[in-house]
């Protein structure tokens, strides 16, 4: 009621009457939005930035769009008014006209495409000219006031030149419209129905404060939009990592589709801190923030520059990335990361000594497309076997034990395809019956291009990929069928062991599908014991003691294999139907030690 009744007397005391109030909202709206930015903790990576540039920008335009309707009801004091009221004009201009540059810019960003604005000359040509063309009339305006003019009691009024900012705004429009039709791979199609409906949303508003100059709606056209990009584009929960406040996984790997879509030249810095998961139990859930925050801080502080990204990719890992081909400066920030990561930290009187690796990446050359990138920073632990160094990725890049190891995903998915799986089965020899009674069956994978593949290798890498659950189908397969057509009866031999992985512990129809292979092989259930690791048995207890228990029913044996390895909890192994443990060798290498 009060705006209301302060809108009637301004109507009664301005023959230049403009209603406000949508001006008033669009600021109050932006103050909220930029307030949330922080809260949200939008503020990392070029685009961030940008965007938030951007609703200053428009804030600023809505302020002084404001201010330049109300300076001459509250002024009561002698001229220069009628100057004070050009400068808050031009202001206005000013930063009404930037709001178009800036978004473009803000494209450029969320498009990948801001190292090619950088270094092509047209692209910044097309975007400078109608700037320059603005800020040229702006100037003339100044002492021709053909622009607008303010008369001496204080009237605005529009001027001829005016229709040429409207010409130079509607061709930003258009070259932002076709940078994002030329781009629209590189964007989902929610956030590009978003980024195009910016244009038409503000030519009404144009429009619109064009034929009826009361209505003050042009800021407002503006205003709405950028909430839908805060909501649809910029959405923090997906691209920003709360522990760090940094870029998180998923926004590093649209950057890295979108460039390598591109085809452009990346850089990667790939930092992994070996010892993580002993760190996160050392320091707690809330001082482990307080570290992911300061090695991010520190990361940005050593790039120092918006054309480094610094992402943090979960359990220890970061990486930054750059499109900035300058190798001195970009290995002097690997090896500043280095320096940074071999010195000691404190984290609330905790003091931590980090084992980590870094490597120096060149994309493509080096890791060839975005599949690459990932299976690299997947292995990199069994790939880079120097520790608290910078390892460049070129030096070791031709040699066969890097080629395995970054290939291994493929390898094993080959061998599934091609059967290149084989199994071998080691007897077990009984001191007491003084015969062999079992053999454990074990894996090999044998890959025509670079020949015996180790276990050690494949099976973890298959646990990830998710593909030891063929091979787990495949080796019970095998070992029914080998039971059968041996006759291993005949040597004595009782049973087989097979190893179970975690992955195949937790699979929800385990049982039926084992029941299925012994129905279809005509093989008895106690003929085979399964062997699993202490932390096998850990993972989800639910799921794998169900599963342990529905197979002992059948008649099924358990071991635990490698016990004192893990967190050796007993009484958890003596819940479970497990008929043997074999202790791991680090468990008793020292029990003679006199020293112990």
């Amino acid at each position: 009621m009060g705006i209301l009744f302060f809108l009637k007397e301004f109507n009664r005391t301005d023959t230049m009457y403009r209603i406000i109030t949508f001006d008033i909202c669009s600021v109050i709206t932006l103050i909220v939005l930029l307030s949330s930015l922080f809260f949200r903790k939008v503020t990392k990576g070029n685009s961030n930035n940008i965007f938030m540039f951007l609703v200053i920008v428009v804030l600023l335009s809505g302020v002084f769009d404001i201010w330049r309707i109300y300076y001459p009801l509250f002024h009561t004091g002698t001229p220069p008014t009628q100057f004070v009221l050009y400068d808050l004009n031009y202001l206005y201009f000013i930063f009404r006209n930037l709001s178009t540059p800036v978004y473009i810019l803000f494209i450029f960003s969320v498009c990948g495409m801001w190292h090619e604005f950088n270094k092509d000359l047209l692209l910044k040509f097309t975007w400078g000219i109608p700037i320059l063309v603005v800020f040229g009339l702006l100037i003339v305006d100044m002492f021709t006031h053909q622009i607008f003019s303010i008369s001496p009691n204080l009237n605005y009024e529009r001027g001829p030149w005016l229709s040429y900012l409207c010409i130079c705004a509607i061709w930003l429009m258009a070259y932002s419209v076709i940078c994002l039709i030329y781009n629209r791979h590189m964007l989902t199609k929610v956030k590009l129905f978003v980024l195009l409906s910016i244009c038409p949303i503000n030519i009404l508003g144009i429009l619109i404060q064009m034929y009826v100059p009361e209505l003050m709606v042009e800021v407002l056209f503006t205003t709405f939009p950028l909430l839908l990009i805060s909501l649809a584009v910029q959405k923090p929960e997906e691209i920003i990592d709360f522990d760090s406040g940094s870029l998180n996984f998923q926004a590093y790997k649209e950057e890295l589709k979108r460039n390598f879509i591109a085809r452009r030249q990346i850089r990667l810095i790939s930092i992994r801190i070996c010892d993580y998961e002993k760190i996160v139990l050392q320091l707690g859930k809330q001082n482990i923030k307080i570290f992911l925050s300061q090695v991010i801080k520190v990361l940005y502080s050593i790039c120092d520059s918006d054309e480094y990204d610094v992402y943090y990719l979960g359990d220890g890992n970061f990486t930054i990335l750059t499109l900035r081909n300058d190798e001195k400066e970009n290995i002097i920030i690997a090896q500043k990361a280095r320096r940074f990561f071999s010195s000691k930290h404190e984290i609330n009187k905790i003091n931590l000594l980090l084992d980590y690796k870094i490597c120096y990446i060149h994309c493509p050359e080096e890791l060839k497309d975005y599949a690459s990138v990932m299976n690299f920073q997947r292995n990199m632990n069994q790939i880079i076997q120097e520790n608290n160094n910078v390892v460049y990725l070129k030096e070791i890049a031709d040699s066969k034990d890097f080629q395995i190891h970054h290939q291994i995903d493929h390898i094993i998915s080959r061998g599934i395809i091609n059967n290149s799986f084989e199994m071998y089965y080691q007897p077990v020899y009984s001191t007491e019956d003084e015969r062999y009674v079992a053999a454990e069956a074990l894996i090999r994978l044998h890959d025509p291009e670079y020949g015996d593949i180790s276990p050690a290798l494949f099976i973890p890498a298959a646990e990830i990929s998710g593909d030891m659950h063929q091979i787990g189908d495949f080796i019970f397969e095998e070992v029914c069928r080998f039971y059968a057509e041996q006759e291993l009866d005949k040597l004595g031999i009782e049973y087989v062991q097979v190893n179970l992985s975690p992955s195949q512990c937790i699979e929800v129809d385990l049982v039926t599908r084992i029941k299925n292979i012994f129905i279809k092989n005509g093989i008895s259930p106690e003929r085979m014991t399964l062997e699993l690791t202490e932390s096998a048995a850990d993972i989800d207890p639910g799921i794998v003691d169900a599963n342990i228990e529905s197979l002992n029913d059948i008649g099924i044996k358990f071991t635990i294999d490698d016990y004192g390895t893990g967190y050796s909890n007993i009484k958890r192994v003596l819940d479970l139907p497990i008929d043997m443990i074999k202790l791991g060798r680090n468990f008793i290498s020292k029990l003679d030690d006199p020293s112990m």
